[in-house]
């Protein structure tokens, strides 16, 4: 090996993990743009939703209301119309509120956690697919180098 191809190999091997570096933090860069996109895309879709449950729950209670002045006009009494209308809602609401769903909050931790560790080892494997990929062709050209140089013949 000539001095200038020792010289060239020791330059690209000093630059080598500075290189490695960059490319890593490029990476985490990548991961974290990728990940804010996906939340922002939930957040706009959880405001749709929201916005389309409080429409849902506005119709329902105009609804409600004239259910209860509807039974409240048959009845006799507009009072007992309202409690009659809202006492199977409370009925329902105490339920829901003693249940408590728990497993559904916890699912819905886990199925987050889940996809972000799946998106975490995409991004690793495909950060280890490109580094074996590189260190491949180098194999092979210092193969090459390597061969190339146990057929030439000295020339004397």
């Amino acid at each position: 090996m000539s001095p200038e191809e020792f010289d060239s190999l020791a330059d690209k091997l000093k630059k080598l993990p500075g290189e490695f570096k960059a490319l890593v933090e490029k990476r985490i860069e990548l991961f974290t743009l990728e990940m804010g996109e996906r939340i922002a895309s939930l957040i706009t879709h959880a405001m749709y939703r929201v916005t389309g449950v409080l429409f849902l729950a506005l119709g329902l209670i105009l609804i409600l209301f004239a259910a209860s002045k509807l039974v409240g006009d048959l009845i006799g009494s507009e009072g007992v119309g309202f409690v009659l209308v809202s006492l199977p809602i409370i009925i329902i609401g105490i339920m829901l509120f003693l249940r408590r769903p728990r497993s559904m909050v916890t699912r819905t931790r886990d199925r987050m956690l889940n996809q972000f560790m799946k998106d975490f080892q995409e991004q690793m494997s495909q950060f280890d697919d490109e580094a074996n990929t590189g260190q491949e062709q180098g194999d092979t050209g210092d193969a090459a180098n390597t061969a190339g140089r146990k057929t030439e013949k000295p020339q004397e």
